[in-house]
């Protein structure tokens, strides 16, 4: 008998309903409406193709469960509190107001200098049973430290004060008074709409970029770059700060020379914004920072932040294969993208093609950024202090953005602004 073809498909599977689909479409319709037709079904397969998971898990951002849930000991937080607030004066300048957060290596209070009245904040180290804690955060007041000696113009909070303490156990513990930030990125951006909104994201995407080149011009990662760690100093000085340089790590030597890259390292940052070297455990490098911070940028386009839409591993296993392939340079720009000017096409395709063992091209990426507010808003490429002026006065914001400060006080120094003038010249961009 001659060679018959036996399928198992009884028609039930998608395929076949697809291409009956495709088959039924009304011969008596006009060619528009057929490739209508046919754009339709293949939206819906490109859609199924992209979605691994069912939808009723993409309600919300799901937790890894490879992440384990740590609870947070509230009773030893409040009698920190409590304790500090006894104290008061503490360090014969602080005042104790309130708990603004609590993370894996120390708490973060809010404070009041009570001589100049201005607001800071306060982290002071979790007690733990090693000294490790305690170098983390001397670690970090070095390096804030550091990098304001070096460059007083730098894009990074200011650090007022530091010291050891005694908590209402005796334990020893390290802390440091900083900054005040204003405004978390998603709080900022709320009060603006449409190309308005757009422009910020750029401007703010901008001045991102400054301070994380301020940091690389020191010799140091910051290795967990995220909206939480960055925000706008003031109104009256509108400038994008960065901060929490806990898991920073100095990539030079005391001589200014590129350290031997590691074979190997454990994974430092946090899994949603990390690069995809990064998450398979690779040295960082600088360009792990600023896809770190295109992730950052991406997500401040969407203006979400609780959607689990803004990035299509996030409903993913954090090592799976899907993670890795749209962490790659082979993920479909444009649907990564789709938010975000054109511009930002150019500025991902650099990042995930260009050695990552090579000086970063920051002038490259601070020119698209620019055409990209040309894109939005014509001519506002043309004067780049505009950014850092005063804000007006705005109605105040929803409930969900009335508690969202971060770390760091209000009227900081206005030294920053002036590094925005010629961002992106030769002036600027400095051999690393």
């Amino acid at each position: 008998m001659a060679g018959k073809t036996i399928s198992t498909d009884d028609g039930n599977s998608t395929y076949s309903k697809e291409r009956s689909a495709m088959k039924g479409i009304n011969k008596k319709k006009g060619p528009a409406q057929n490739i209508q037709a046919r754009k339709n079904i293949t939206t819906q397969q490109i859609a199924r193709e992209l979605s691994c998971v069912p939808q009723d898990a993409r309600i919300r951002r799901g937790q890894d469960p490879q992440i384990p849930i740590v609870p947070v000991d509230t009773e030893a937080i409040d009698k920190m509190l409590n304790h500090l607030q006894s104290l008061a004066p503490f360090n014969q300048r602080w005042e104790i107001q309130a708990i603004i957060n609590s993370g894996a290596f120390g708490v973060v209070y809010s404070v009041t200098d009570v001589v100049t009245k201005s607001p800071g904040v306060i982290k002071i180290a979790k007690a733990a049973t090693d000294v490790y804690v305690n170098a983390t955060a001397e670690w970090e007041a070095f390096l804030l430290e550091k990098i304001y000696k070096n460059n007083h113009e730098a894009s990074v909070v200011r650090i007022l004060d530091k010291g050891m303490l005694e908590n209402w156990d005796q334990s020893q513990l390290e802390f440091m008074v900083l900054e005040y930030v204003a405004f978390r990125m998603h709080e900022h951006l709320a009060e603006y709409s449409g190309k308005e909104r757009e422009l910020r994201c750029c401007q703010i995407s901008l001045m991102a970029l400054k301070a994380l080149y301020d940091i690389h011009n020191e010799g140091i990662l910051h290795r967990d770059f995220k909206p939480d760690n960055m925000g706008i100093l003031s109104r009256e000085n509108p400038v994008v700060v960065i901060y929490d340089l806990g898991m920073a790590r100095m990539y030079t030597d005391r001589l200014g020379k590129i350290r031997p890259f590691r074979c190997t390292t454990g994974f430092r940052g946090t899994p949603e914004w990390a690069s995809g070297n990064a998450m398979k455990g690779r040295e960082q490098t600088r360009y792990d920072d600023l896809m770190a911070w295109l992730y950052c940028m991406i997500e401040l386009f969407h203006g979400n932040k609780d959607s689990n839409q803004v990035f299509p591993w996030s409903t993913r296993p954090k090592n799976g294969v899907e993670s890795q392939y749209f962490r790659s340079m082979f993920a479909p720009a444009k649907y990564l993208l789709r938010k975000c000017p054109k511009a930002f096409f150019a500025i991902n395709t650099y990042l995930q093609t260009a050695h990552r063992h090579t000086k970063p091209d920051y002038g490259y990426i601070a020119d698209r950024l620019k055409d990209a507010m040309e894109e939005c808003v014509p001519g506002s490429s043309a004067d780049l202090t505009i950014m850092t002026k005063s804000l007006p006065p705005r109605k105040p914001l929803s409930r969900d953005f009335a508690d969202g400060s971060a770390a760091v006080a209000r009227g900081g120094s206005k030294e920053t602004s002036n590094a925005y003038k010629n961002i992106g010249s030769k002036e600027t961009v400095k051999n690393v």
